[in-house]
């Protein structure tokens, strides 16, 4: 494995568990997560850890900025297109238990619709503010894309000197999702109004995928 640590935001719904359970597999004790500063949490501003030498690896959900420090670091992310991310999001949170974080309590009390819920704050630019919001993208040494797992998880897996495969799924949201996303799939009216409240995140992803996709152009050198 390469030599620097790895910083690797988890941004949500976004193969970031199937990452995890892949890193626990092949860094075992060298994996460190940090769940407990989920930008939409209330924990997110609290100073970062200090990490052993033998942390090879930092993975969870938590701003890109939050180990600026870290360095040398090899810092990589997957996103997803915002509109399938809220989507997925949206089903997912409603089988989730309250686990006491104020906005999934608000959704979970009033179950709104998602057109609704792609103009909560904190969800509207869960990209492009919430986990991103001010960081200088060129830092990233990798980004890839939920939409190109299939290329992507291996390519990472090469930089990171790592057997990563695509086909381990983890956190999938149960396939009643499928169904639901079918039929909103279809309803162009309803996509048309989730997009409009995604505007910030729709621009974000687009930039990141011409940046960074090798199919939309060439990746980092």
């Amino acid at each position: 494995m390469i030599s620097e640590r790895v910083i690797s935001v988890h941004f949500p719904k976004a193969a970031g568990t199937s990452l995890r359970t892949q890193f626990e597999k092949h860094v075992g004790a060298g994996l460190f997560l940090d769940y407990n500063h989920d930008p939409l949490g209330d924990n997110v501003a609290e100073p970062p850890q200090t990490f052993s030498d033998d942390v090879r690896i930092v993975h969870g959900h938590f701003r890109a900025d939050r180990y600026d420090k870290e360095t040398p670091a090899v810092r990589v992310t997957i996103l997803r297109h915002p509109v399938e991310n809220l989507i997925s999001i949206y089903f997912f949170w409603l089988g989730m238990p309250s686990v006491g974080n104020a906005l999934h309590d608000r959704f979970l009390a009033e179950r709104p619709s998602i057109e609704s819920f792609a103009r909560y704050a904190g969800m509207h630019d869960l990209m492009s503010r919430s986990y991103f919001g001010g960081y200088d993208m060129d830092r990233m040494d990798f980004v890839g894309f939920h939409e190109d797992r299939k290329t992507d998880i291996p390519r990472l897996g090469v930089l990171l000197d790592l057997p990563l495969s695509a086909e381990v799924y983890e956190n999938r949201t149960a396939s009643a999702e499928d169904v639901a996303r079918a039929e909103l799939m279809q309803d162009h009216a309803t996509l048309r109004k989730i997009a409009d409240g995604l505007a910030a995140d729709l621009a974000f992803y687009d930039a990141q995928y011409s940046r960074w996709s090798v199919s939309g152009s060439a990746s980092k050198s």
